[in-house]
């Protein structure tokens, strides 16, 4: 008889020795669990990383492109000036009558220019403005010989008009405005943890030690949240410029490919990082939307016909220099 009471208490003894155990299970697990979301935001982390480097090179990548590009178009610019004012120096040396060919070297490097220009960058706007200087100037001859030419360029300005119906300017300028507000969408924020909760005491023992345990349990729909640096939210807005200034040089270059593929990536950047509960994301995406359905593609206009008289009429009058000699 006096040993029953001794197993029935070295029974109670073990419970202490489970509650451990429990604890530390839990606390192994949660352990594991925590390295397990760790290595995911790692690798998410390193994968962004990459993503920037590539960004970065092919921005460096459009910015010698641009500046190659400018760097031809100002050469082209200082070789017409140079020769525009070659010719005016040569205008004080010639004899009575000489101003006919001055002008008519004029009325050349201008259609030569418009050529160059709608070539370069498929501005037909700029080019129809050049060919008009040059009819203005071929006017200023007051000579019979110089309407075929004039007939020419008239010829050609209607091949602008008609590629003039796609505005490639306002939408340049357009994406250019998109750009100015890419500063101004706020990044999502990442909601702060909730705090624990305090245990009640009507609660029984197990649930006050489970509300005391170092560990926080939180389910998230979808992928884990990934928190963004300042360094690394100013690259998402460099992301989504970016996508939008290759828009615009795809555009001036008419490879509409290209356009098509930076407004997608535009559209996928907004969508990945910014709420669609921000007026200004909602402005941008409904613009790309508007952009992206626009017709931008159209086949550059031969305007050679013009030049080809202007030369032309320039031999023709040196012939009728040189017999009145």
């Amino acid at each position: 008889m006096t040993h029953r009471p001794l197993r029935r208490q070295q029974g109670l003894s073990l419970w202490p020795l489970l509650i451990v155990i429990v604890i530390l299970a839990a606390l192994g697990a949660a352990g594991w669990w925590g390295w397990q979301q760790w290595r995911v935001l790692e690798n998410d982390r390193q994968s962004l990383d990459g993503r920037i480097a590539e960004l970065r090179a092919e921005l460096d990548q459009q910015s010698r492109e641009r500046r190659q590009a400018e760097q031809a178009l100002r050469d082209q610019q200082e070789r017409l000036q140079a020769r525009l004012a070659r010719d005016r120096e040569a205008l004080a040396d010639v004899r009575q009558g000489g101003q006919t060919l001055w002008l008519a070297n004029e009325a050349e490097a201008l259609a030569s220019l418009a050529g160059q220009r709608l070539l370069l960058t498929g501005d037909a706007a700029a080019a129809r403005r050049l060919l008009e200087a040059a009819d203005q100037t071929l006017a200023r001859l007051d000579d019979p010989d110089a309407l075929p030419a004039r007939q020419a360029l008239a010829v050609d300005m209607e091949k602008l008009n008609g590629a003039l119906q796609v505005d490639i300017q306002a939408m340049v300028l357009r994406l250019g405005a998109l750009q100015a507000l890419v500063p101004e969408l706020a990044m999502p924020e990442r909601d702060a943890p909730p705090e624990a909760p305090v245990p009640d005491q009507d609660q029984g023992w197990w649930a006050r030690l489970l509300s005391q345990l170092p560990v926080t349990v939180r389910r998230h729909e979808g992928e884990v949240p990934l928190p963004l640096t300042e360094t690394q939210a100013a690259t998402v807005r460099l992301t989504l410029d970016a996508s939008l200034q290759q828009a615009r040089l795809a555009l001036m270059q008419g490879r509409e490919e290209a356009y098509r593929q930076a407004l997608d990536s535009a559209r996928a950047t907004l969508d990945q990082w910014f709420r669609d509960d921000q007026g200004r994301v909602r402005q941008i995406r409904a613009a790309l939307d508007e952009l992206d359905g626009q017709a931008v593609s159209q086949a550059l206009p031969d305007i050679g016909a013009g030049l080809d008289a202007i030369r032309q009429l320039k031999r023709d009058l040196l012939k009728r220099e040189e017999g009145g000699q």
